[in-house]
């Protein structure tokens, strides 16, 4: 979520401010001296998967704030029918088309073209000026260039879903067959929105009206919001910058086919193909300032995974597990994602952390981020919640970002950053959260950390199906002795030549009744240790389900 900021007057501390916005984002500064002109501009957080680091399998999640003039920018509302042959699609339809509707409101009010696209009953429409206005402009040599076969980015892409069956979800499956007469009636169609379902008079409105920018919405994202004249795949071919609304889109996916997961994860799984192989997605947020949109029987419990750090490839070994959990688990998993990278330009900052005031579970993996003071309440008042929290590695000093470096042998390495003082943090978050004592790390070595059970802890649920004989790990042994909190219960002991055991996974509970796991593992290498998985799925459990451990 973005925050802007406001000045009713010219006052002295004027230029600290555009001092702070530059060190979080080079963007906004730009927004700040741009005068109105920049006012005017949407700010989307467009989220997006990549391949990473080759040290770590599967695509990375990151972010990239961009600005868009709305007088360049479109947004398509895909085949939101008054009925579908399916129950369930309808019932969702119905269900999503008044937020949709909010969205198209404040969108048009900043300028943006509203184009709606109710496929195969545009003759409903046949005198209306929204349809006049499209059928002006068209040019027939788009009706060449359009086509919406696959785009090269998804050359070797298996697809997430079985469809085949056409994706009714209904317990009772529906009679197949066109129900539809129009655009659902709670969707409204303004002066100057345009109407129709063909890709070639679209693009043809596009080149008329310089639409640069395009947002896809509406229903279904596997068949139609993807692969329709007017689609993603056509906007990515005719060279738009192109960005779906994850929030404002269904797809069509029967649990009772391959994967066999939720229907909910069904859709979360498209859209995850969209972000690696077609174009980056964004939410309803950037426009409604709320949070995203959830259907009402969605009923997973949402797993918030925090990241932001340039060491151990977070951004990438997250998301493979998320997907994981999503297929076997019955989780929602969500991001909000910092720079990752150690430093530079932009660090400061977390998108999306919206997400956590839906979540039931928080993953933290984020190293040394001050946020925006808005920003960092959003963490706090989950934390005041009394929610679980779990802390993986860099955890510790997630908050702390200008903090003196402990190093190895007892050195430390002065902090070289400014951080503006208009950003939060949150140094005791370790302490207070955690439990821990961060003091730094041991020096790389070429053998392992010997990873032992804490005797009388082998049957705790967090170490069920681990090797009790316990395991070695890569990750350089973090130095937490003594722990901080009574109420830390240490689970994993890591051991090196000449030094103590240190703790490397245990439980606490903190002041706000926060259920708390918290590993100093999570060296990119750990991620394909089995146990190492096991404990973190164990944890996902752990924390989500109350066991009635004593306190």
């Amino acid at each position: 979520m973005r925050f802007k900021r406001h000045f009713s007057h010219p006052k002295p501390w004027i230029l600290a401010m555009i001092l702070f916005v530059d060190l979080t984002n080079p963007c906004e500064l730009n927004a700040q001296v741009s005068g109105n002109k920049a006012d005017k501009m949407i700010t989307l957080s467009m989220q997006k998967r990549v391949e990473g680091a080759s040290a770590v399998n599967g695509a990375a999640v990151v972010n990239e704030i961009q600005q868009w003039d709305p007088k360049q920018t479109a947004i398509i509302i895909c085949d939101m029918w008054d009925k579908h042959w399916c129950k369930g699609a309808t019932a969702r339809v119905a269900e999503m088309a008044p937020r949709l509707n909010e969205v198209l409101n404040i969108a048009r009010s900043k300028g943006v073209l509203i184009v709606h696209a109710p496929s195969d009953c545009i003759d409903y429409y046949k005198d209306h000026p929204a349809r006049k206005t499209v059928l002006k402009y068209y040019n027939k040599k788009y009706d060449k260039l359009i086509d919406n076969s696959n785009v090269p980015g998804e050359k070797g892409a298996a697809w997430p879903i079985d469809q085949s069956d056409e994706g009714c979800d209904d317990m009772i499956q529906c009679t197949q067959g066109r129900a539809w007469t129009k655009q659902i009636d709670a969707i409204t169609i303004k002066e100057g929105d345009a109407i129709s379902d063909s890709g070639s008079e679209i693009a043809s409105l596009f080149e008329k009206k310089g639409i640069k920018n395009v947002i896809l919405s509406g229903v279904h994202t596997n068949m139609c919001v993807i692969g329709r004249t007017f689609g993603l795949r056509s906007m990515v071919r005719l060279g738009k910058n192109v960005v779906l609304m994850r929030d404002m889109t269904d797809a069509m996916y029967n649990s009772r086919r391959a994967p066999y997961v939720n229907h909910f994860t069904g859709v979360h799984l498209v859209v995850d193909y969209i972000e690696q192989y077609v174009c980056p997605t964004i939410l309803s947020t950037d426009f409604t300032g709320k949070k995203q949109f959830r259907f009402k029987d969605d009923k997973r419990p949402v797993v918030a995974f925090i990241t932001a750090e340039g060491e151990y490839h977070a951004n990438q070994a997250l998301p493979r597990f998320a997907h994981e959990l999503m297929l076997h688990e019955g989780v929602n998993c969500e991001f909000a994602i910092g720079k990752p990278a150690m430093d530079g330009p932009g660090r400061h900052n977390l998108e999306n952390l919206q997400i956590l005031q839906d979540a039931s579970l928080a993953v933290f993996f984020v190293r040394r981020v001050a946020l925006e003071p808005q920003k960092m309440d959003m963490i706090r008042n989950y934390i005041k919640g009394g929610k679980p929290v779990l802390g993986i590695r860099t955890a510790s000093h997630s908050f702390d970002a200008k903090g003196n470096v402990p190093r190895e042998g007892g050195g430390i390495t002065r902090s070289s950053e400014s951080v503006s003082g208009f950003l939060a943090q949150w140094p005791e978050f370790d302490e207070e959260i955690l439990g821990g004592n961060y003091k730094g790390h041991y020096g790389h070595l070429e053998e392992k950390t010997k990873i032992a059970v804490v005797p009388g802890m082998e049957n705790h649920p967090l170490l069920k199906g681990i090797d009790p004989n316990g395991f070695g790990s890569k990750s350089w042994l973090y130095q937490n002795r003594p722990l901080r909190s009574a109420a830390a219960r240490v689970l994993l002991t890591g051991t090196i030549p000449n030094e103590p055991p240190e703790p490397v996974l245990w439980t606490n509970y903190t002041k706000f009744n926060n259920r708390v796991v918290y590993t100093s593992l999570g060296h990119w290498e750990d991620w394909d240790i089995p146990d190492f998985q096991r404990i973190l799925t164990n944890s996902i459990h752990y924390l989500l389900n109350d066991t009635g451990e004593n306190k």
